[in-house]
């Protein structure tokens, strides 16, 4: 929702932009959405052209890094006193933009608050994942009956880790034979040393 916001202040900027630089503006959009941790030093070059040119894109970016890192807060206490201080400094012109998420806040504050109780801080991440897995396939089905769409969920392999296959050497059985023979074992061939490959 977070990011949301941001993307409501991207959008409202589109007024004062050529159609050149809207459709560079769109382009970018992903980099404004990203952490500021994953920002590549190019990103943050572009990144920085748009909120320099725009001081309310750099208040709303700002803005939404201050509330994720809320959850790095260690404790209830200290992470209740960040979320207080969040609401209260929503940049001067954007209360519109954040209101949904502020009512997301008010509505499930003592849910969020309980994650930085628990030994061992879970979400249900998992569990909307899969809703949105499940919406996913009733859409592209178009009326699926229950039954059906309850055995597309369980038996789908997309889901499920699959363990990486090894591939056995094709020599690895002439190998086994020549040395059951009582013959010398062969030299494991890894390939060419890459060392003295390049240099010739």
């Amino acid at each position: 929702m977070a990011n949301e916001a941001l993307e409501k202040v991207r959008k409202g900027l589109r007024k004062k932009l050529t159609s050149n630089q809207r459709r560079t503006l769109k382009g970018d959009r992903k980099i404004l959405l990203k952490r500021a941790h994953d920002v590549s030093d190019r990103e943050r070059l572009i990144m920085e052209t748009w909120t320099g040119a725009f001081p309310q894109l750099l208040a709303a970016y700002e803005h939404k890094e201050r509330f994720f890192h809320i959850w790095d807060a260690t404790t209830r206490r200290d992470a209740e006193k960040a979320l207080t201080a969040w609401i209260d400094d929503i940049p001067q012109g954007q209360k519109e933009v954040w209101k949904d998420l502020v009512s997301a806040i008010s509505g499930w504050h003592e849910e969020m608050l309980t994650y930085f109780e628990t030994d061992i801080p879970i979400t249900n991440a998992f569990t909307e994942s899969i809703n949105r897995l499940a919406k996913d396939k009733n859409r592209d089905g178009r009326g699926y009956s229950f039954e059906v769409m309850r055995a597309r969920m369980l038996y789908t392999t997309k889901h499920k880790k699959k363990v990486p296959q090894t591939k056995e050497s094709p020599f690895l059985g002439k190998a086994t034979m020549t040395y059951s023979m009582g013959l010398p074992e062969p030299e494991k061939n890894y390939g060419v040393d890459l060392s003295t490959f390049w240099k010739s």
